[in-house]
């Protein structure tokens, strides 16, 4: 008995479309850092990151998930950093989905979505980014979250009767 099954899909396949508009707390001094470097060069410099993920900019504001990651400095002439990290959300309606983003910092730009977990599987979109406050302490950038995704919550037996997919074992 093979160890897998290919189906080929008769039908399209539904995509769910998401939008989100949140903050991201970026910490690299005071008493509770979020970021530590761990590779002390200009060029090469390089953090690891456990951000915050929030729902609002203010001091109020809910806590939806973690931003977890790596963060080089790429740019051998004027600052540049790439960026690889995991949106993981930790609310109630996200709990336990995860976004995979990468891109480049610190300009306001985008990130590229390259994939997802949970709610969010085979994820593919972009993250705005832009930068709303900046002190001795670390940024706040607001995101705005732009993707699409393939809803798994309905079983593959559903799928393929829908589908008329064959699976051949």
């Amino acid at each position: 008995m093979a160890y897998y099954a290919i189906a080929p899909l008769l039908c399209t396949l539904m995509h769910n479309e998401l939008y989100m508009h949140l903050y991201i707390n970026q910490t690299i001094s005071g008493p509770n850092p979020n970021q530590l470097v761990v590779a002390p060069l200009f060029f090469g410099l390089t953090a690891i990151s456990d951000w915050t993920i929030l729902d609002g900019p203010g001091p109020n504001a809910s806590v939806v998930g973690r931003a977890q990651g790596m963060h080089f400095q790429s740019g051998h002439i004027r600052e540049k950093w790439y960026t690889s990290m995991n949106f993981l959300f930790e609310d109630t309606r996200f709990n336990g989905s995860m976004l995979q983003v990468m891109g480049t910092t610190p300009q306001d730009d985008q990130w590229a979505i390259l994939g997802g977990t949970g709610e969010f599987v085979a994820a593919e979109g972009i993250v705005e980014h832009k930068i709303v406050q900046v002190d001795s302490t670390g940024r706040i950038y607001e995101i705005r979250i732009h993707a699409f995704y393939i809803p798994m919550n309905s079983s593959a037996k559903k799928s393929y009767k829908k589908c008329n997919a064959q699976v051949f074992f």
